[in-house]
């Protein structure tokens, strides 16, 4: 070590009292480790990682520049960044100050990390119409936690804490829906939609055309006509009073005509009915239309000719050979 008492010094600083002047001393090391202070630049022995207390070692297990013997947390390289007083290495939630180490879910995450529940739900009918039954469905993401709280408001001094709540209302208008969840660890989610409740009337009952009568196994036409007074598009179910049961047609603008073929396999009396339905589900009054379905008789025409002329019976032929 250089000693050169000739450099004027007149302080006669010496920092880690060696005897030897700070401006003569290339290695000031404070607690006689053998291992130089930090900041000082004549220095040419190594940097202390602990400048103020012996440690010649220089043992730094979590590597973060501070030596273990004045490491507070010696295995956590962040050093207690939430100075909460808990080394990050044991620190359940070594981002946030939570010197309570909460956690009530027992799942080794402290409560102040644990992730919030997002609040979300569906709603149908989603154009519901005054009196008509709202099925609410709760599709909350959750966060850290099983949520164990749901809280509805109906915007109608309403409320309910099912999870999967229905709700009525009876009067047209606008009403804000709010779901608040809670989960196991207190997290807590809002989510608002408002909800337009509207006035709906019936389709008008639909106006059909057609044959009345009909043979067996031929097949026959119906003109079908729908409309709704509020402009909704319509659907007709048409039930053709047989085995084949009902069909359904549309949806179709207010107003259009629709063309329905049938055929009937047996001889009968038949009533179609067929109602319209609105997109908001809601149907109209019947309309029906009956057919007589006759059996095909094959008659040699000099039969006919035979009966007409000599017992003055008029025929109506149908077919004949």
């Amino acid at each position: 070590m250089k000693i050169d008492p000739g450099v004027p010094n007149s302080d006669q600083a010496d920092a880690d009292t060696d005897g030897i002047g700070d401006v003569c001393d290339e290695c000031t090391d404070t607690d006689q480790d053998g291992y130089g202070d930090p900041g000082i630049t004549s220095n040419t022995c190594p940097q202390d990682n602990c400048p103020d207390t012996p440690n010649a070692n220089q043992t730094d297990t979590d590597n973060d520049g501070v030596g273990d013997a004045c490491d507070t947390c010696p295995t956590d390289p962040l050093n207690d960044v939430d100075n909460d007083g808990i080394c990050g290495s044991v620190d359940n939630c070594p981002s946030e100050y939570n010197p309570g180490q909460s956690d009530t879910d027992g799942d080794s995450i402290g409560d102040a990390c644990e992730l919030s529940p997002k609040a979300d739900f569906t709603f149908v009918p989603v154009e519901p119409i005054q009196g008509e039954t709202l099925l609410f469905t709760d599709t909350t993401s959750p966060g850290g936690g099983t949520i164990l709280l749901w809280r509805w408001s109906f915007g109608d001094n309403s409320t309910s804490t099912e999870h999967h709540p229905s709700h009525v209302y009876p009067t047209i208008g606008s009403y804000t829906v709010t779901l608040n969840v809670t989960d196991i660890n207190g997290k807590t989610s809002t989510k608002t939609t408002i909800i337009s409740v509207i006035h709906n009337d019936p389709p008008t009952p639909p106006i059909i055309s057609g044959p009345h009568l009909g043979k067996a196994d031929e097949n026959l036409t119906f003109i079908i006509t729908g409309s709704d007074p509020d402009a909704n598009q319509v659907s007709f179910e048409i039930d053709w009073n047989d085995p084949t049961g009902r069909e359904t047609q549309g949806p179709v603008i207010s107003g259009t005509t629709i063309t329905a073929p049938h055929r009937w396999t047996t001889a009968g009396i038949y009533t179609i009915q067929v109602t319209t339905t609105d997109t908001h589900h809601t149907q109209s009054n019947p309309t029906t239309h009956t057919i007589r379905i006759q059996d095909i008789y094959i008659l040699n025409e000099y039969f006919i000719v035979y009966f007409s002329q000599n017992h003055q019976i008029l025929f109506f032929k149908l077919i004949y050979e």
